[in-house]
């Protein structure tokens, strides 16, 4: 019987539903506040800028300013945290960590445009979400294929952000 060598890195088991549903609540927060303080500051500039020239629709503009700002600062935390710490905070709060899905549960390098791609998919819907409507269509839509995707998908748990992006999520400790 061989075993590893002790310089080896472990093999990490993948991570349970709830741990990774309780880091993207917690992930969730943290692009809120950079989102709206943001688009406020754009919108404001907006209200200026359309004060100027005397037209109207601030509310609609508000919330498309904010929803593009929502996507760009969750796609680049994401893309950020994933290709350098392997982890959002969220992540790190609850003991996970991403991993290439060819590594099969070892540590290995994660290429920079895996990370954007998982991390732009994740956060797509948020462009759309401009509207109250649509904004809670999109929420259940993006809870079915990121959320909930890893209750049923065998054998590697994985949410449609990570087929496209190649990885898993593994329990770090």
């Amino acid at each position: 019987m061989s075993h590893a060598p002790s310089w080896a890195p472990s093999r990490s088991p993948l991570a349970p539903w709830g741990p990774r549903f309780l880091a993207r609540l917690i992930d969730i927060l943290v692009v809120a506040l950079p989102a709206l303080l943001v688009g406020a500051v754009l919108g404001l500039m907006m209200t200026g800028i359309v004060a100027l020239g005397g037209g109207g629709g601030l509310q609609s503009r508000f919330f498309i300013l904010t929803s593009v700002a929502a996507f760009v600062v969750g796609t680049s935390y994401e893309a950020v945290s994933v290709t350098r710490w392997r982890m959002t905070l969220g992540m790190r709060i609850l003991g996970l960590r991403v991993g290439p899905l060819s590594a099969g549960g070892y540590p290995g390098p994660l290429p920079v445009l895996a990370s954007v791609a998982r991390g732009a998919l994740l956060w797509l819907p948020l462009v759309f979400a401009f509207s109250v409507p649509t904004m809670w269509t999109l929420s259940l839509v993006a809870l079915v294929l990121f959320g909930l995707w890893p209750l049923w998908d065998r054998p590697n748990r994985q949410g449609l952000h990570d087929k496209v992006a190649g990885t898993v999520v593994l329990s770090a400790g």
